[in-house]
């Protein structure tokens, strides 16, 4: 290429290239520093000199390497020489703000950032169509590929930002924008296929589990990169608008491939493995929350689309059968308290409550659910109905040294470069980490996945109803055969509906703390019902087809006596199977009448229940917590719009996306409850979240407008009540036995919560009713056990660690206008 100026050499960027990528960054400073102000000069191996100025070549590298990509020969030697280009461009922006001239050229010249830009997306386009070039590719081929990828991305932080909103800010400007999108998931795709053939080869002599892992590392990069890129809302809209990679099913063909990853026999190589299924699944669901436009159903608006939505479900859902139920060698590889069972559950029940794909997740997955269910009930217990308060394992993050990691693949060995050996190191993101445990999160994503598959609408998916019931009592039955001789006649259905019961228990527990809402419950309730019913026909049905066929036995026993010698025992033993048969048959009959008459009851009860809009929590308890505290200063906050986005924006980064518009209806719902409660007197005391104490308005955009109370979720005993004050001074409501409280000091601030022990009467010598307290059993504590009791009596003591050590549990005085009753208002 020629120079800028006349005074400036040539300029020789194949010897820059080829010399400069094997430099350090320190070493390539140090050559810069003195140089001067004139042209570097560098001794090659075979003793002659190239001179070159830093700036010329800053300036002409980009467009130098696109313009070998035009002329590229696809071998080993062209990949690796670009592989060369794009490390020394990674090292040009790392020194550049040691050198002023540089950095001025770098991050200053817009063309110059543009020319790199415009390098990154040829060469991302390049890499998308690489498989067609590669038959069959070389160990070397494909390392030098998915590294030359993995640099070429990671170019967005070097010569743009180290923040992801900067990159997505400069990506969604550029007019190749959709050009990117479009074929960034097949480039990423192109390596998992790689990959794939990879691990194929495991149990053959030529495998090499260090390869694999380092190749696995690149791969991984990438695919971090894409997930870092879609937490982020506009770029998410991006990537489902772009109707070319919509059409070519970009995103779902990368899904299937990760999911189609085998398990490895290398434990390493198994977490690497998991860490990718980890990550797609979670860019799928973050796709799945765009709100502006569905992904599920732009998926499904062809038939090629549905086809390959539901082959990608397949393999979530045969993941989910190796974690259940230990898949074909009865063992999972998995963690057990891994993020990646999370994802395909959240997956799952997203999937499921989308009319689109919900009898295909019934069809596929109904039989998996089934086992689940037949577990012996003490181990069932231990799996869903767990207290166990440990958090999921946290999502993993690879900090990717694009400079180490292409120069260790190049076999560049600095002793500068005091990491080459090891370019990629693993840490705990931060942000990814949750307080949640584990156990609530699994059993409550079970739960909402079984009312997702009862749940149906009439007016629309009409051969819906009762699918999911009818497929898994089919299930039942078929399971039946494999369960040992002595638990096979109705042991099974008796198991899965105890297991069943108890599910039901604890998922009540979980609308307490949020996790599950209440029409969830109800499904659930529902279908374990309806379950039962069939369970107990099936039962009554057999039980009088054996009376039948005991009376029978002894009359054809005497019968087959005497027709040895009589020609017409033929005859009569005809006869009698087909009264046997007759009375079977009107046994049947009439069981059946009464199954049609018991569905027709069912089927009122499920049709109103079904026409709810379904609600979903769009805010955790630390958001709501966020908002109710601001809503005290500023209670008119819905009339604000500049308040309303600047709180969505702080609310979601402690959860969730919020937007605007989320916001803006949940307050507004939140205040019509409020005011409708007021304008009814209702008895339950009015939630800082706009119900009742747990349940707060429905956090969903389109929610309706509530209705009448409903009692309480917590039934205690038939004890007189006691009509008490709430502590927001509003409308009444009743204490009595048997009620879940939050408990509330004297400055209006939670100090617990707990159960109702005793609401009116005589306890130690204090009147309940005339002083207005009652007895407390306190369940969850926020202040230290030695802080002083509100209201001591010698029976509890000064503190609630006295209190403790006289009753074994907090049993304590309260007084009731510092009590709020949890129970819910449903619509």
């Amino acid at each position: 290429m020629k120079s800028a100026r006349e005074d400036e050499p040539a300029i020789d960027l194949v010897s820059a290239v080829e010399q400069f990528h094997k430099l350090s960054c320190s070493d390539l400073s140090q050559l810069i520093r003195d140089s001067g102000n004139g042209p570097i000069r560098y001794v090659k191996r075979n003793g002659s000199l190239f001179e070159i100025y830093i700036e010329s070549l800053a300036r002409n590298l980009p467009s130098y390497l696109i313009l070998k990509l035009l002329l590229f020969k696809r071998d080993e030697q062209h990949l690796k020489y670009l592989l060369s280009g794009v490390r020394l461009l990674h090292g040009l922006h790392d020194i550049a703000y040691c050198h002023s001239k540089l950095r001025q050229l770098l991050f200053d010249d817009s063309s110059s950032s543009e020319c790199v830009l415009d390098f990154i997306f040829s060469i991302v386009v390049f890499l998308s169509n690489f498989k067609q070039k590669l038959n069959p590719p070389s160990n070397n081929e494909v390392l030098y590929h998915s590294t030359l990828l993995a640099s070429t991305l990671y170019l967005f932080k070097a010569c743009i930002s180290s923040q992801w909103h900067d990159i997505t800010s400069v990506l969604l400007a550029h007019p190749k924008v959709d050009v990117f999108t479009g074929v960034v998931f097949p480039s990423v795709r192109v390596v998992i296929n790689f990959l794939q053939v990879k691990l194929s080869a495991q149990h053959t002599d030529t495998y090499n589990a260090d390869e694999v892992y380092s190749f696995c590392m690149h791969c991984e990069a990438s695919l971090q990169f894409l997930h870092s890129l879609c937490q982020l809302k506009l770029f998410r809209e991006c990537i489902v608008k772009n109707k070319d990679l919509r059409k070519e099913g970009g995103v779902l063909w990368l899904v299937q491939d990760i999911m189609k990853l085998p398990q490895c026999k290398d434990s390493h190589l198994m977490v690497v493995v998991s860490r990718l299924k980890s990550k797609i699944l979670s860019i799928m669901l973050q796709l799945c929350e765009v709100e502006s436009i569905s992904f599920l159903d732009l998926a499904a608006s062809t038939t090629e689309g549905l086809d390959l939505a539901k082959s990608t479900m397949s393999e979530v859902l045969e993941l989910l059968n190796i974690m259940f139920c230990g898949g074909v060698n009865g063992v999972s590889a998995y963690n057990p308290r891994g993020i990646l069972q999370l994802n395909a559950m959240r997956l799952v029940e997203i999937v499921s409550d989308d009319s689109n794909f919900r009898s295909y997740i019934v069809s596929n997955f109904t039989e998996v659910l089934t086992r689940v269910f037949l577990v012996p009930h003490e181990e069932f217990l231990c799996s869903w109905c767990s207290s166990d308060s440990r958090a999921a394992e946290g999502d993993i993050t690879l900090n990717y040294d694009s400079y180490s990691a292409s120069g260790q693949v190049l076999g560049v060995r600095s002793m500068h470069t005091s990491h080459a050996s090891k370019p990629v190191f693993i840490t705990n993101s931060p942000a990814s980490q949750t307080s949640y445990p584990f156990a609530h999160q699994k059993t409550s994503l079970l739960v909402k996945i079984v009312a997702n598959l009862t749940c149906f609408v009439p007016d629309l998916c009409k051969e819906e109803k009762s699918l999911f019931l009818n497929k898994f009592f089919q299930c039942l039955q078929k399971e039946r055969s494999n369960l040992p001789d002595g638990v096979a006649h109705g042991g099974g259905a008796k198991t899965a509906a105890a297991n069943l019961n108890s599910l039901l228990v604890h998922a009540g527990s979980l609308t307490i703390s949020r996790y599950l809402n209440e029409d969830d419950v109800k499904r659930l309730r529902l279908f374990v019902m309806q379950l039962e019913e069939l369970i107990r026909r099936q039962e009554s049905n057999i039980h009088q087809v054996k009376e039948v066929h005991n009376r029978r036995i002894p009359q054809r026993s005497t019968r087959d006596g005497c027709k040895r010698n009589k020609g017409r025992g033929v005859d009569e033993s005809e006869s009698e199977r087909d009264a046997t048969n007759i009375e079977i048959i009107g046994s049947y009959l009439s069981n059946l009448q009464l199954k049609n008459r018991t569905n027709n009851v069912e089927e009122e009860s499920f049709r109103s229940l079904q026409l709810k809009k379904r609600k979903r929590n769009i805010m955790n308890d630390v958001q709501i917590s966020m908002i109710e505290n601001a809503l005290c200063d500023e209670p008119n906050m819905q009339r604000r719009t500049a308040s309303v986005q600047l709180w969505a924006d702080k609310l979601s980064r402690h959860g969730s996306e919020i937007t605007y518009s989320q916001l803006k209806n949940w307050l507004n719902n939140r205040k019509a409850k409020v005011a409708r409660a007021a304008a009814k007197n209702t008895t339950t005391p009015v939630d800082v979240d706009g119900g009742s104490v747990t349940d707060h308005v429905s956090d969903s955009p389109e929610s309706q407008s509530p209705g009448a109370d409903e009692p309480s979720s917590y039934e205690g005993d038939p004890q007189p009540q006691t009509q008490q004050k709430d502590v927001t001074g509003g409308s009444c409501f009743r204490v009595q036995n048997g009620q879940h409280v939050v408990l509330f000091d004297g400055k209006g601030e939670e100090i617990g919560k707990g159960i109702i022990h005793l609401a009116k009467g005589i306890w130690f010598d204090t009147n309940l009713q005339k002083s207005g307290l009652c007895v407390v059993d306190v369940t969850y504590l926020k202040v230290d056990e030695n802080t002083r009791l509100p209201h001591p009596c010698h029976a509890t003591g000064n503190s609630y660690a006295d209190a403790q050590m006289t009753f074994g549990r907090k049993r304590i005085l309260w007084h009731s206008t510092k009590l709020l009753v949890i129970h819910h208002l449903h619509n």
